[in-house]
């Protein structure tokens, strides 16, 4: 029987972005005949305080002889970082050769580790044959942290099947048509996800654009005081969280996307967006001031600065032959780099290398 690649995650059917991450590639992989993996689920114990060694346990059961290499999935937070560093460090007492994907990236988080828990990582993923960030600047960290492997900087990327029905032409010509513009918010409803700054940028904006309309979607701690906050906003709707096709049709219906974040990764609802062929304003912050390609694929901005989102979109707005130009760009880039499908052809080298 040929040996499995060991896949540790948060539980696939949970909402978060590993989860639907891996969800997306897990498909993609159906399309190699000599990579199989084997799925170890941990998290999801709520208030149970015990849930952690339960998840430690499967780990420490795995059969080294059934396995070629495990891939570890943490977010550089304080919960992940030292539960995913257990488990990289059973991996190596075990002999099992594994990298490791660090999706999040808290930059408080970060000066913690500066400070206290460098040989913590050293002792724990700094063993991994491969690590991945989403920027260079975590690169760059990861470094300076002692880690002597092979370090990739990556992208995380959208499940194709989101596109499987959409024609960029035909939507964006039924949208030029329309007299209202729809701008989107989609994330959690934070205030570090820049939704405040949103709704001032917006209100801002309606006093000199009349035809324009803001869509707020997500949930979070937030919730109910922005709900008050915009009850009586006739142009500013607020419609909770989304997935599957509500998602896809806001998607196609929106002209612009904003996500004016103080801190990220390289959020997957940024990917979404631009390969939907959306114009996107967002901030310069983790990965996205690496990743993101400024003008071309939108605007980019300073975190916490509401003036200059408000600045962003009324440029865009009035130039629609940039608002195109960028669409095009948008929808053609995320084919070519941003798919599952791509994404996979892209891993497979490292999961197939010999250790």
């Amino acid at each position: 029987m040929p040996k499995k690649t060991l896949l540790i995650t948060p539980q696939l059917a949970s909402k978060g972005g590993v989860s639907a991450f891996w969800n997306a590639l897990l498909i993609s992989f159906k399309n190699f005949n000599d990579i199989y993996f084997k799925t170890i689920e941990i998290g999801g114990h709520g208030k149970n305080i015990f849930g952690i060694f339960g998840d430690m346990w499967r780990v420490h059961r795995i059969d080294k002889r059934e396995i070629s290499l495990a891939i570890v999935n943490p977010s550089l937070l304080n919960k992940s970082f030292f539960r995913d560093g257990i488990f990289s460090k059973q991996l190596n007492y075990k002999n099992i050769p594994f990298i490791v994907f660090f999706h999040g990236w808290d930059k408080d988080f970060e000066k913690k580790v500066d400070k206290s828990y460098k040989n913590f990582f050293l002792n724990s993923f700094a063993h991994a044959r491969t690590i991945f960030v989403l920027s260079p600047e975590f690169k760059n960290k990861i470094i300076e942290w002692g880690y002597k492997g092979q370090i990739v900087v990556e992208t995380t990327m959208i499940d194709d099947s989101l596109l499987k029905e959409f024609h960029f032409e035909k939507n964006f010509e039924k949208k030029e048509q329309e007299k209202i513009v729809k701008i989107l918010f989609l994330a959690r409803l934070e205030r570090e996800k820049g939704i405040f700054e949103m709704i001032e940028a917006f209100q801002e904006l309606s006093k000199d654009i009349k035809n324009i309309e803001l869509t707020i979607a997500g949930d979070g701690k937030n919730f109910k005081e922005i709900k008050r906050m915009v009850q009586n906003k006739s142009s500013i709707h607020i419609i909770g969280e989304v997935e599957g096709e509500k998602k896809i049709k806001l998607f196609r219906e929106s002209h612009i996307y904003c996500l004016p974040s103080y801190s990220e990764g390289l959020p997957i609802s940024v990917l979404e967006a631009i390969s939907f062929g959306l114009p996107v304003v967002t901030t310069k912050v983790g990965g996205l001031k690496y990743f993101f390609q400024d003008e071309k694929m939108g605007k980019l901005i300073k975190e916490k600065n509401s003036t200059q989102l408000k600045d962003a979109i009324y440029e865009l707005l009035l130039d629609k032959n940039s608002i195109k130009e960028i669409a095009k760009f948008n929808f053609d880039y995320g084919q070519k780099y941003l798919t599952n499908t791509v994404m996979a052809k892209r891993l497979y080298p490292y999961i197939k290398e010999k250790k």
